[in-house]
């Protein structure tokens, strides 16, 4: 999961990075042309390029910056460390990306520890950067720190709520660590924003496996129903505080179990996640009163405004059109454009808060 995610957030950061170096001296615009091998892939050729900057200017910070982002990519780390560490070490304020560059490399090298004490240096300098939070989680995430993890990409979806690999790894670290219907949700979150694409084909039956999580047809009629007792407990591990979702946990099975025996032969696959998840909103609506955490605060209101404003079916085929196989899903997103298109535009409007507690 770490490179998967460290790549993809790395790519998002190289458009500002040549916004920055474009125009000027013929230093800078030998930085430019670095940056654009960088994007390339060229990354051999970019490094040329920062190392002509560097020979007549070895403290120059851009040039140096830009190096250390290459020579991570060439998975020079070790080089990658030394780099950033000096550029900190002369200006601790220094640009995000240098304490995201060395946070990486010191991962790669199997030092997470060092990466996380980095990333929080990083933030005392930069309080508002997602990058850093996400990153941290990342990092927090393959060091076995769970809630940490949780907390960091909390954090990070708060300040940044397109940030599409926060809302996935928020997702799998919570469905992976029992709290099932905060998962879902930023699951699905993940899914509104990504729909297509390798990512989405598999994080999907994530979510789908977690909407009937527990609930078997074990006879023609029968069915069975399993709920943990941490699951009724909520999210939290407590019956009372901060995330409990006992209740819509019991609800999510009892729903899921519903499907299976009512008209089951009728239905489709689709069909049954839509008329769950709209019953998921519903009942979050009906509970979210003076409930805490960070789940009710954050995620909550988005899906139960979106059941409210009629938008759950385009979400449901929106959030399953990389099921390219099942024609049902296809058929309907090519006959439903103008929907998705509305619900598209509300999502992308949605005030979230700012606040995550």
């Amino acid at each position: 999961m770490k490179k998967a995610l460290l790549v993809l957030l790395l790519a998002g950061s190289m458009g500002a990075a040549y916004a920055q170096t474009s125009g000027g001296t013929p230093s800078r615009d030998l930085v430019a042309e670095g940056v654009k091998l960088y994007d390339q892939g060229k990354y051999a050729e970019a490094v040329a390029k920062y190392q002509q900057v560097l020979a007549s200017a070895p403290n120059d910070e851009l040039a140096l910056s830009e190096l250390a982002l290459a020579y991570s990519a060439l998975g020079r780390d070790a080089e990658t460390v030394e780099i950033c560490q000096k550029l900190l070490k002369a200006k601790p304020d220094s640009d995000v990306m240098v304490y995201v560059t060395l946070g990486n490399s010191l991962d790669a090298l199997k030092k997470p520890k060092e990466a996380i004490r980095v990333y929080e240096q990083g933030l005392k300098h930069h309080p508002d950067s997602y990058a850093l939070y996400f990153n941290e989680g990342v990092a927090q995430a393959t060091s076995g720190q769970v809630a940490a993890s949780v907390g960091s990409f909390q954090q990070s979806v708060a300040l940044s709520p397109g940030h599409t690999s926060s809302h996935m790894s928020l997702g799998v670290m919570q469905l992976s660590n029992q709290a099932r219907v905060p998962g879902i949700l930023a699951m699905s979150r993940f899914l509104v924003l990504e729909p297509r694409g390798a990512r989405a084909t598999q994080r999907l039956p994530m979510l789908d496996k977690a909407m009937s999580q527990g609930v078997s047809q074990t006879g023609e009629k029968d069915v069975t129903i399993n709920i943990s007792s941490a699951a009724l407990s909520g999210s939290n591990g407590k019956s009372k505080g901060p995330d409990n979702f006992g209740p819509v946990e019991l609800m999510l099975s009892l729903s899921a179990a519903n499907a299976l025996t009512k008209d089951s032969k009728s239905t489709s696959n689709i069909e049954r996640f839509a008329k769950q998840f709209g019953d998921l909103c519903q009942t979050l609506g009906e509970l979210s009163n003076n409930q805490q955490g960070f789940t009710w605060n954050y995620y909550v209101p988005y899906f139960v405004e979106m059941e409210k404003k009629g938008f759950v079916p385009a979400f449901a085929y929106l959030s399953h059109a990389s099921q390219t196989d099942v024609p049902e899903v296809q058929q309907w997103l090519t006959a439903h454009p103008t929907e998705v298109q509305v619900f598209q535009e509300w999502s992308k409007n949605y005030a979230w808060p700012k606040a995550i507690h």
